[in-house]
């Protein structure tokens, strides 16, 4: 063993440029690889430990006090499907906060901290302070993406009050600690909360309902609905926003709300690091195979006195198993240091403050199968030294005769002298030329997925926008369920600098024991944001767009029919296209024109409002001026375009920022790559290159040479990875955001950026080879005689 590991070492202190070359590659591929795997495991895990500490409900109920009845109480009580329950008083309001140098809107359900739990606690994070007059505790990524800090001012602002409390400390709540989960929790002292609720009166009291079930929600949540319904038969609206209706969300549909950015950045490191450690192993295998050659006589003596084949292939094996583990030790040690930078940002859309230790299990996991692979590869491209006699080792290869096709004879190809001789050794070395081709197609590809993600979520983000599904409109105004809506809406659509104003309601209706939410509008077509990837909105009563994932769960297609109830009605649908997104985190969605939704629920009312704004136009002071002019009719009105570019900005400057990381680590990853190949070819003929001086020509002359017998296999890989960057991304998108109801991405690639990218990864490849080349600039023809 001992002579293996000096051969090992012997081999690597020979080539350290190479050694070093491969090292960096391996350090970026275990960084991303390992960094991928503690997201992807361990951000869900860190959650799930989270819902076990709060012992958190599958899933909570909330509903104005007025529509809390005692047949609800008693349906809730004597339900087998409750496992656990723990029912107790809240208020419920809508209201403006200073957020980030900014102000938001934002549901809040304001709890009293003196209260016990049996399920679904809450705990501080961090420090926290004594409380005080008008303390409040808010949630953590009130810290992290509001800009608020202990002592901190927190003014609430409500319709017709305002309400100023001091934050003594931040807390994670499961349901209520994300922007992404409608509602905001906050705790008040019991003395604070008193005396809120005398200043608010009973208008916005609240029952809150957690519960563990022992089978799913739906006939539950339906049941609860049916009741209100009974009792309210105005009651339609889904009210996610409102106040003033019923509200249910479970457990799952949080985790994915919550995690749904650290799951999609871990898939795209992943993939990432996947594509840099086939590089590595192609460099890897390019490297074995080169230097069996360049050291056959080398290898034909070390057989001649008594090394075995076994042996020599062990230290070829063990020569890169040391590298890719010294490189994936180092890049599994960075990645520890790179997770407190992305904690950070996950926070800023979870609220979760993820701290993240070393994990041995992932880490060991990363290294064995960097290792493994690694390993195989060196010991498949070093085998056929099995089959190496001695003599033909010690005659460099050489069976009885080499003859190779004279590629470009010099005396018939016209041309200048360095470009002929530049092509001809190309040819002459198609193995490396078809190397260097697949490893720029690889990165080209990478690369130029990388740009698609930047220019959508950063250049053009109209794609982008359109992902969630949520209707692009300025304001939405909520109508009161006994207001007189049909003046109010005229004299809005008659304002200056109003575009126009359509209803889009939700309300829910039912598919077996199936809970649906359906979209409900007079015109489709009137629709900003497009959802519908195949087929067309419906025109008539008769028919329905269900969302793609719905249509795979039940087995539906277009041309299809869906039958659908609303308590004791039923109606037959044709299915006339399918959508995809997920508005409010829903994914089984369905939209129903006006006229079809009446057939189901005749007394069906029209209350969301949705106005659009002429260019340029403030929203939140148009949103001010109705609230003047018409309050009185709303339940309440949402700055709709400020919630919207809030939220897409989290996650457009996220992706933004992974896509500028992927162009960089390519570009070096390009740089790397040429290096190493340069380097082997400036040493592998350097007698060839000493006598080419020795003729008369110059270092530039040779420089370009080498540079331009690279540059073809370059463009043609640069090339077909551009081709596909343009042609798969959306395909790769697709796979990797079905989980997000993106059933067929859609993002917009734009050719001619992507043909500048690839032209400037063929220029700096040129510019670096030129600039590496120049160490040939040192081999004379005297040297090589004195060697």
């Amino acid at each position: 063993m001992g002579k293996i590991f000096m051969l090992s070492f012997a081999n690597i202190k020979k080539s350290k440029g190479h050694a070093v070359s491969i090292l960096l590659l391996f350090i970026i591929a275990a960084m991303l690889l390992n960094l991928g795997l503690l997201i992807l495991v361990n951000f869900g895990g860190y959650f799930e430990d989270i819902i076990e500490e709060l012992n958190s409900s599958d899933v909570y109920y909330l509903m104005p006090d007025n529509l809390y009845s005692s047949k609800i109480d008693e349906y809730i009580n004597s339900n087998d499907n409750i496992e656990t329950l723990q029912r107790e008083s809240a208020i419920w309001v809508m209201g403006t906060i200073p957020y980030n140098g900014s102000f938001r809107d934002s549901v809040f359900l304001i709890n009293n901290a003196r209260g016990t739990r049996n399920i679904s606690n809450w705990k501080f994070v961090g420090e926290h302070l004594p409380p005080d007059s008008m303390s409040i505790y808010v949630p953590y990524v009130m810290k992290v993406d509001g800009g608020y800090s202990l002592n901190d001012e927190f003014m609430m602002e409500l319709k017709d009050i305002t309400l100023n409390f001091t934050i003594k400390g931040f807390i994670e709540d499961v349901f209520f600690s994300s922007l992404d989960t409608v509602i905001m929790g906050v705790y008040l002292p019991n003395d604070t909360y008193e005396t809120v609720l005398e200043r608010l009166g009973d208008e916005h009291n609240a029952t809150l309902i957690f519960a563990n079930l022992r089978e799913g929600n739906n006939d539950l949540e339906k049941g609860i609905r049916d009741i209100i319904r009974e009792d309210n038969p105005h009651i339609a609206a889904y009210g996610n926003f409102n106040p003033n209706n019923f509200l249910s969300l479970e457990l799952e549909h949080v985790k994915m709300s919550r995690s749904m950015m650290a799951g999609g950045i871990s898939v795209m490191m992943i993939a990432f690091s996947t594509i840099i450690t086939v590089v590595c192993l192609i460099v890897v295998r390019y490297r074995i195979v080169n230097s069996i050659e360049e050291d056959m006589t080398k290898i034909g003596s070390l057989k001649a006195v008594g090394y075995t084949s076994k042996q020599i292939i062990l230290s070829i094996v063990t020569q890169f198993s040391i590298i890719s583990l010294i490189g994936s030790v180092g890049g599994i040690s960075l990645s520890y240091l790179a997770t407190p930078v992305l904690s950070k940002v996950f926070a800023h859309q979870s609220g979760l403050r993820w701290e993240q230790g070393f994990d041995g299990v992932i880490s060991a996991i990363s290294l064995f199968v960097i290792l493994s692979i690694v390993a195989l590869v060196s010991l498949m491209a070093s085998w056929h030294i099995n089959k190496l006699n001695p003599i033909v080792a010690l005659r460099g290869g050489i069976m009885t005769h080499s003859f190779r096709k004279n590629h470009m004879p010099l005396h018939k190809t016209k041309g200048s002298l360095p470009s002929v001789l530049a092509f001809k050794l190309m040819l002459q070395n198609m193995r490396q030329s078809i190397m260097i081709s697949i490893i720029f197609m690889v990165v080209s590809f990478a690369s130029a997925f990388a740009f698609v993600m930047f220019y959508n979520s950063t250049i053009d983000t109209t794609a982008f926008a359109e992902i969630p599904g949520v209707e692009q409109s300025h304001v939405i105004a909520m109508f009161n369920n006994s207001a007189d809506s049909t003046s109010t809406v005229e004299n809005i659509k008659n304002l200056e600098n109003v575009k126009k104003a359509q209803f889009i309601d939700t309300t829910i209706v039912k598919y077996g024991n199936r809970e649906i939410v359906s979209f409900v509008m007079d015109d489709f077509s009137e629709k900003v944001t497009n959802t519908v990837y195949d087929g067309r909105y419906p025109i008539h009563s008769n028919e329905i767009v269900v969302s793609g994932y719905l249509a795979n769960s039940i087995d539906k297609r277009i041309g299809g029919s869906i039958v659908l109830e609303v308590g004791d009605r039923q109606a037959e649908f044709i299915i006339t296209g399918l959508s995809q997104g997920a508005p409010r985190g829903e994914l089984s969605i369905v939209s129903i024109q006006h006229q079809g939704i009446l057939r189901l629920f005749p007394d069906f009312q029209q209350l969301d409002l949705h106005i659009y704004l002429d260019k340029n136009i403030e929203s939140s002071e148009f949103r001010d001026k109705i609230e003047n002019l018409y309050g009185y009719s709303f339940a309440t009105t949402i700055d709709m375009y400020k919630e919207f570019q809030d939220g897409m900005g989290q996650f457009s400057s996220v992706l933004s920022m992974v896509g500028i990381t992927i162009l960089v680590i390519t570009l070096f990853v390009v740089i790397l790559v040429l290096y190493f190949v340069i380097n082997s070819s400036v040493i592998r003929k350097k007698h060839e290159l000493g006598l080419q001086k020795a003729l008369g020509f110059t270092t530039f002359q040779l420089m370009k040479q080498l540079s331009l017998g690279l540059l073809p296999p370059i463009v043609m890989g640069v090339f077909i990875g551009s081709m596909l960057g343009m042609t798969q991304t959306n395909s790769i998108m697709t796979i990797t955001q079905k989980t997000m109801g993106i059933m067929r991405a859609n993002y917009i690639i734009t050719p001619s950026w992507i043909i500048i990218l690839g032209a400037i990864i063929v220029l700096v490849s040129y510019v670096f080879s030129m600039l590496i080349t120049y160490r040939i600039r040192k081999i004379t023809a005297y040297s090589l005689v004195n060697e």
